[in-house]
């Protein structure tokens, strides 16, 4: 009796020490996520634009929903590198988009909720990255996860406007 006593003491202890450390890591996130995912400041859309305008810079908008499994390995495995924060951080003001939420938000002189948002700028999957010019005029859309290494590519071509002068393809080719 007292054997089996002490057995379940230990198993409990066992249960409870991996509870203990499962909570304690359950974001997945180490030291240097953390500071990678700081370089990136997330803005609500009316606000991200408005300062868009302000900085004269491009708009990142991040469309997601909560459920989305793709939607959460970018935040945590895309968002979170450092070289991805670093070129957001340089080029754009990035926006997080609630593709089925109802909060207010406005695009051009309309005044929508976040989910018509989400529609007028034609996301239909997710994430959706969407890409506009200062003034919040659409430059394109890329729909699915993208791997850190791609996404800074487009990013940069985006960013450093090589978008207007060549294609994709080829400026993958010449750097």
């Amino acid at each position: 009796m007292t054997t089996r006593i002490a057995s379940i003491i230990v198993v409990v202890a066992l249960l409870a020490v991996g509870l203990i450390a499962l909570l304690s890591t359950s974001d997945g996130s180490s030291g240097s996520d953390i500071s990678a995912a700081q370089a990136i400041a997330w803005h609500r859309f009316d606000k991200g634009v408005a300062l868009a305008r302000q900085e004269h810079k491009k708009i990142l908008i991040d469309v997601y929903t909560d459920w989305c499994g793709w939607c959460k390995k970018m935040d945590k495995e895309v968002y979170t590198d450092e070289k991805v924060g670093q070129v957001i951080a340089s080029n754009f003001i990035a926006v997080k988009l609630d593709a089925e939420s109802q909060k207010g938000a406005s695009y051009g002189e309309t005044l929508m909720n976040e989910a018509s948002v989400a529609g007028a700028l034609g996301a239909t999957g997710y994430p959706t990255t969407v890409f506009l010019d200062p003034e919040a005029k659409p430059i394109t859309k890329i729909a699915g996860y993208m791997e850190s290494k791609e996404f800074v590519k487009v990013l940069s071509f985006i960013g450093e406007d090589h978008y207007k002068t060549k294609s994709f393809e080829d400026y993958k080719a010449s750097r």
